[in-house]
């Protein structure tokens, strides 16, 4: 007599093939077949409890009632970093002064060898990140914080309603760009 051997069987969460007799779990009302590590993951959660699916959110409720918002103007000067116009010679110097050769600054500053070359020499100009790196290894400054016009966007009154031409004009706008 011969035994024909058994069909494998496969969790039916994971996919993997399940080796001994496997798990009934029920998820979301279904009664799933599932291998070992999904029924310690998913198996001692009540029944009718657990959900995989990420649970809704709660909708939102729109006030009936609107209150206008005070208009409240922020003039504050936006300040950004820009690197100095003499970084390259900065740079050089401090690098001049360590004695050290490329190779030995670019494993200790974490750049390249070549972006550590051509920033000395003036043919790149650093990011703010690798300025940085620089700025903290040499004990140097290349960052400075520039105070930029803050520019103040024209009020649209509430009940201005756009024309045609209007709208026209600002797909052309977008399109030249």
């Amino acid at each position: 007599m011969v035994m024909a051997k058994a069909k494998p069987r496969y969790c039916e969460l994971c996919g993997r093939e399940i080796r001994g007799e496997g798990h009934v779990v029920r998820l979301e009302g279904a009664e799933l077949l599932v291998c070992d590590d999904c029924y310690r993951k998913y198996g001692r959660k009540q029944p009718g409890t657990f959900s995989i699916m990420p649970k809704g959110r709660e909708p939102i409720r729109r006030m009936t009632v609107s209150r206008p918002r005070p208009q409240v103007k922020r003039e504050r000067p936006l300040i950004t970093e820009d690197i100095v116009e003499d970084y390259a010679e900065r740079v050089m110097e401090a690098i001049r002064r360590s004695g050290l050769s490329y190779e030995e600054l670019s494993h200790r500053v974490g750049l390249s060898v070549n972006v550590l070359r051509r920033i000395a020499h003036g043919e790149y100009m650093p990011t703010i990140e690798e300025a940085r790196k620089l700025e903290k290894y040499f004990k140097i400054k290349l960052v400075e914080k520039v105070e930029a016009d803050y520019e103040q966007r024209p009020l649209i009154p509430r009940d201005y309603e756009p024309t045609l031409g209007d709208i026209a004009r600002i797909r052309i706008r977008k399109r030249k760009k």
